[in-house]
């Protein structure tokens, strides 16, 4: 028996809302799939969860890198336009002044681009630890 895509999805969400592979275990027994349907199901619900969480963990890390980057680039550019008109850092060298400003507007960039790049890939297989056991 094999479940279609649409189907797979709604078990991955199910699985992201935090319900346990045990129940949709039971939930596909009761439907009258085998233990190796079951078993691949649930792998393939597995990778689609696991690469999910990657993506969404790559778009926290720019969203974070992109608000640090403003933070900085505000703070660079009171910076400036207070030592521009002459109330702090006085005696200080301009590109000094200006460092935080333009630091800030490169990990703004660096937030965007790891937002639009594509996480890196899930690898499948044994792994080194699965490879090394003696049974299975």
């Amino acid at each position: 028996m094999i479940l279609p895509d649409h189907h797979i999805e709604e078990l991955v969400q199910r699985k992201l809302n935090g319900e346990s592979y045990s129940l949709i275990r039971e939930e596909l027994a009761e439907k009258g799939f085998t233990e190796n349907e079951i078993r691949n199901l649930i792998r393939q619900v597995d990778e689609r969860v696991l690469k999910g969480e990657i993506e969404q963990g790559a778009l926290e890390r720019g969203k974070t890198w992109y608000r640090a980057g403003m933070a900085l680039a505000v703070i660079g550019l009171l910076l400036t336009l207070g030592s521009n008109a002459g109330w702090i850092l006085k005696g200080i060298p301009r590109w000094i002044v200006y460092a935080p400003f333009f630091a800030g507007i490169l990990l703004i960039y660096y937030g965007k681009w790891l937002r639009k790049k594509p996480p890196d890939p899930i690898k499948t297989g044994r792994g080194r630890i699965r490879g090394k056991r003696p049974y299975k």
